[in-house]
């Protein structure tokens, strides 16, 4: 029997489940994030967001010994979220320092090796210090990863220290800010990933209006005065939050600086590894935020729906809804992946040049193996065809829990070619052993 190898969009907390089929795993995940302490380091740094990535690559560390465990606490940890903000910014400084007690059990020369990319990102918090930074619920981890990101000018050469076999992939490669919004039924626009899944305690603010459609934002030119502690409404928010949204999720795009629509190309091993991989996983998450960003970037669509090497396209749809998808269904989820991944293909099927031009001033690059857009201004009938591909192209197997609060109609999800696989739970919850032996069982 082959090897098994999986590429993984999203993943939330089914990785032990996939790691123990095979370490041949992608990790695809997107780099919109704009809530807690990615936030700040987005106020005051700019840069991709990697909250998501530094979960992941945490979660991806093995504790089989006291020194790597000591290794994974120290990149897990958060500072306090509340008291005084002095004792916290100390906290901060006795561990950027290394005489914070969760180095004692790191070896100097690993130690060193991480305490390097701390002091690049505190030096460059110092050297904005005039917008002073909160350190609040401040994630050490992420400080970790924007100093690599900082001393190697690539947030994926920045990705290191996993398994070989076993990669993390952000979805965009860009060392700019990646936002996506929501376009809802009834009309109203939600900016940026926290206001969709989890909104702060303040409005959102209106995009910056540009003098020119390529000019930069303008908000930051002026001499500032100091901005106060609680100007970041993101930094502490409630994931669990029960505010509805006003009207259901119509769709989902990438916005610029000035809320401008974008398309940008996704990072090229993803493609490569759809049409190397046996199996693609669409995994627990936020069905707007986690999975359909990483789908609706051009050649997505056509590369799961046209991969010779998948063999399975598996959904393991979640135990519950959250705010992003009040009153879906099993076939809603199915219908608004199927609907992401068209979305692709149309994108990928327009004439963009403009749209090329502005992601390139924007930072973000640009394929180099083939032309950047068609010749031709209109789609054919052929084309057309190409962007409404049915959900079976892109599913093979829907794993759901017996238990699942979202309704599963399995005969009518059945009638397009779908094998529903139950698994069985006392809870609305995956565990690592049944999600692991469902899988086996359809993979091998």
């Amino acid at each position: 029997m082959s090897k098994a190898s999986l590429v993984i969009v999203s993943g939330g907390s089914a990785s032990p489940a996939f790691q123990e089929i095979t370490q041949d795993v992608r990790y695809i995940l997107g780099i919109s994030d704009n809530g807690g302490s990615t936030s700040e380091l987005l106020r005051v740094l700019g840069g991709p967001s990697i909250g998501d990535l530094r979960a992941r690559l945490t979660r991806l560390i093995s504790e089989s010994s006291s020194e790597k465990k000591a290794i994974k606490d120290l990149l897990s940890y958060r500072l306090p979220s509340e008291g005084d903000i002095q004792a916290i910014r100390h906290e901060w400084n006795l561990i950027v320092q290394g005489r914070h007690k969760l180095w004692h059990p790191i070896a100097r020369d690993k130690k060193e090796s991480i305490r390097g990319f701390l002091v690049m990102f505190n030096f460059e918090i110092l050297k904005r210090a005039y917008k002073n930074f909160n350190f609040r619920n401040g994630s050490i981890g992420n400080f970790f990863l924007t100093g690599a990101r900082l001393f190697f000018g690539s947030l994926e050469a920045a990705i290191t220290g996993i398994e070989e076999e076993t990669s993390v992939i952000p979805v965009i490669i860009t060392n700019h800010t990646a936002s996506i919004a929501a376009e809802l039924q009834d009309g109203t626009t939600l900016r940026g990933q926290c206001e969709i899944s989890h909104p702060g305690s303040s409005q959102q603010q209106e995009p910056p209006v540009p003098s020119s459609i390529l000019s930069p934002p303008m908000q930051h030119y002026n001499n500032e005065e100091e901005e106060e502690e609680s100007s970041n409404s993101n930094l502490v928010f409630d994931k669990d939050t029960d505010v509805k949204l006003t009207a259901a999720v119509r769709r989902i795009y990438y916005m610029n600086a000035f809320g401008q629509e974008i398309f940008p190309w996704p990072n090229p091993n993803f493609i490569k590894h759809l049409n190397r991989a046996k199996t693609l996983i669409y995994s627990i998450g936020s069905l707007y935020t986690s999975i359909v960003p990483c789908l609706i970037l051009r050649g997505i669509g056509k590369s799961i729906a046209n991969s010779p090497t998948l063999k399975h396209k598996i959904l393991i749809l979640n135990g519950t809804n959250d705010r992003e998808t009040e009153g879906y269904s099993a076939l809603d989820f199915i219908l608004t992946i199927t609907e992401a991944l068209n979305q692709s293909q149309w994108v990928e099927s327009l004439q963009l040049e403009f749209f090329d031009a502005r992601l390139e001033y924007e930072g973000y690059p640009l394929p180099t193996d083939k032309p950047l857009r068609p010749s031709k201004d209109i789609l054919t009938e052929n084309e057309k065809d190409h962007t409404s591909t049915k959900p079976s192209s892109f599913f093979t197997h829907m794993i759901y829990l017996t238990n699942s609060q979202i309704p599963v109609d399995v005969p009518r999800i059945s009638e397009f070619g779908i094998k529903c696989i139950p698994v069985d739970s006392l809870e609305p919850l995956y565990t690592s052993t049944n999600l692991h032996e469902k899988l086996v069982q359809i993979i091998q």
